[in-house]
């Protein structure tokens, strides 16, 4: 239990440790235990049978000890460097398969033979076989009782993933030593050397950067993996981000220096909430709340544009509060902070407060299933004053993502007015609902806003911001027909499945084969990209007489949105092939550029996906082939 335990938190830093990750790690384990279950039955019945135990525990122990070395060559070798997070899982689902085949099935499957001889053994030697089986089997278990609540609670955090392993291998060395043979001494005693020799042996990151990124600081907690990065690119300021597990290209925290704001992240665009509680002035004596905090992005935000607002944190993972205390320096809101569960706090906390932010994620892309629920939501409106406001950050593409509309008719069975706001330019919607009141973004256009706090370029980002949430038009009720997401029936998984895994990109143009006029069809389609309905564009070209360059430019753009960025290219090349103008023609070619760009890592991660694929079957290949040849034995 310690070796599979920890098997998982060293797949983190490259494939991730997401559910998918979690099953194949405990499936591939015990195919290989049952596996191993039906080689050790075989051998007890061999001559020198009692030479096995020795063997088996010895060869174990050498590939746990190696496992640290082998996974982190896999992680390069099965993943692409600059692997996207919304095109990743994929690839990570596969690779984390074939990963934890090649890597710790063989050790799991030697060390599953031994009980079977163990059981033979103990009867041969006088013990009646039930005694045998019974004392095989609670040893067993106990040593895995042990080895789970000493890699969780200790080894993993005090020493990280790779120490917790070689003292897992260290400990099937020793017991190789003591029932070696006469013969078989020297070489546990050399194993036995080399596990005691492993504990110091490793060093430098778990993960390594990439070029041009600077690694500043790296922890392993009980929950996860950390890292604080830093990079700066030719005439950028410099960033500071928080990753946690495989990171890809995504963040927890982040920190751009010299701005209070994170140049358009859905950080900077939650700093509009205690408008909206106030239709578009701060509420007096106003106090807000942060599940998720992290490193304390939000309330370094809130610290430049809602000074004296206090803001309370609250993480389940004190050390990534630590980390920004350490490394995200800049000035960030007062407030109390709290290391626990966010459900556990809201359920048990007595304050109340005027906004509260909820951007809790698991595992890069999850948002976990009991803070989505409507009995999570339904504390959270009993913790908010009347017109104070709900803001969560739910990952979505578009509005008809399958995440942002269970999520939304969840907390739409709770509040009585839900607003969605998709983030410009990220994979992000800001959701925000508001207790006994209705959400007026329209007010923010009269709102009064700090002047002295900001330098110049901030005091222009923040006035955009709420200039643009000003815009009621931006901001869109979902009314989808889904499922309420309840505790005792979380459908989270499913719907990212559908978001993450199942992606979409239908690779063709839209045929425009309505009736509707060319001049019309581009006004509503022009109209809808604007408002950020990227399902109404593409409704619009379809419902076009006939095709123009202009209508193609427009479906090119909703579906980039929409990241899919084969049928963008497609519509690109569509609308140069449509006699297009100088103007047009001129965007069309930058629009196309800037497809093949982006797509070059999308293709890097399904030919990632393809090969992991085919490696997962070949894997299976080879589990059914040995199955065959323990029977003959």
């Amino acid at each position: 239990m310690a070796a599979e335990l920890t098997a998982v938190r060293l797949l983190a830093p490259h494939f991730g440790d997401s559910a998918y990750v979690w099953t194949n790690v405990i499936g591939v384990i015990m195919a290989a235990m049952a596996l191993g279950a039906m080689l050790g039955g075989r051998l007890s019945g061999k001559a020198l049978a009692d030479r096995w135990p020795f063997r088996l525990l010895l060869a174990a122990g050498v590939m746990l000890l190696l496992a640290p070395f082998v996974t982190h060559w896999l992680g390069s070798t099965l993943l692409p460097d600059d692997l996207p997070l919304d095109h990743a899982m994929p690839a990570l689902i596969r690779g984390s398969l074939v990963a934890t085949a090649l890597v710790f099935a063989p050790p799991m499957l030697l060390l599953a033979a031994v009980s079977p001889l163990l059981i033979v053994l103990l009867a041969k030697g006088g013990a009646s076989l039930g005694r045998a089986a019974g004392d095989v089997a609670a040893a067993g278990t106990i040593g895995s009782l042990i080895g789970t609540f000493a890699a969780t609670h200790w080894l993993v955090p005090g020493f990280g993933c790779r120490i917790a392993l070689a003292v897992a291998a260290s400990v099937l060395l020793l017991a190789a030593a003591l029932v070696a043979p006469r013969k078989g001494r020297t070489a546990a005693g050399a194993g036995l050397l080399l596990g005691i020799a492993m504990l110091f042996a490793h060093g430098g990151p778990l993960r390594p950067t990439q070029d041009g990124v600077e690694l500043v600081a790296e922890r392993e907690t009980a929950y996860q993996f950390l890292q604080v990065h830093k990079s700066k690119s030719d005439g950028e300021p410099e960033r500071t981000t928080l990753v946690i597990n495989e990171g890809l290209d995504s963040f927890h925290s982040l920190a751009i220096d010299g701005s209070a704001f994170t140049q358009g992240a859905y950080y900077d665009w939650h700093a509009v909430a205690p408008l909206l509680a106030g239709d578009g002035a701060r509420p007096e004596a106003m106090r807000a709340l942060s599940i998720g905090d992290a490193a304390g992005t939000l309330r370094q935000i809130y610290a430049a544009v809602h000074p004296g607002v206090e803001v309370d944190a609250v993480d389940i993972d004190a050390e990534t509060m630590a980390l920004g205390d350490e490394f995200f320096t800049a000035p960030k809101a007062a407030g109390k902070r709290y290391a626990i569960d966010g459900r556990v706090f809201l359920q048990r906390s007595k304050q109340r407060w005027h906004t509260i932010h909820v951007d809790a994620y698991a595992h890069q892309v999850y948002v976990p299933a009991h803070l989505a629920s409507k009995e999570f939501f339904v504390a959270a409106h009993d913790r908010l004053h009347d017109g104070g406001v709900l803001a969560c950050n739910v990952g979505a593409l578009s509005l008809e993502d399958a995440v942002l509309k269970a999520v939304a008719a969840t907390v739409g069975s709770v509040f009585q007015d839900v607003r969605v706001f998709l983030v410009p330019g990220s994979r992000n919607a800001l959701l925000v609902a508001r207790r006994a009141k209705a959400l007026t973004p329209e007010r923010l256009a009269v709102a009064t806003l700090p002047t002295d706090t900001l330098h110049d370029n901030d005091r222009a980002i923040w006035h955009g911001m709420v200039t643009a949430c000003a815009d009621s038009d931006r901001w869109h009720q979902i009314q989808a027909k889904t499922p309420v997401l309840m505790d005792d029936q979380p459908l989270l998984d499913e719907l990212l499945f559908a978001s993450y895994v199942e992606l979409t990109d239908p690779r063709a143009s839209i045929p425009c084969s309505g009736s509707r006029g060319t001049v019309d069809a581009e006004q509503e389609a022009f109209g809808a990209l604007q408002a950020g309905e990227w399902q109404r564009v593409l409704d619009a070209v379809a419902s076009s007489s006939q095709e123009t360059a202009l209508l193609r430019q427009f479906a090119g753009d909703a579906r980039w949105q929409r990241r899919e960025l084969h049928s963008a290219e497609i519509e690109y090349r569509a609308g140069l092939a449509a006699s297009p103008s100088a103007e047009v023609r001129a965007t069309l070619n930058s629009r196309l550029l800037g497809a093949r760009h982006q797509l070059k890592p999308i293709e890097a991660a399904e030919s990632a996906a393809s090969m992991n694929g085919w490696l997962a079957g070949l894997m299976t290949l080879i589990g059914v082939a040995l199955i065959a040849a323990f029977r003959r034995i």
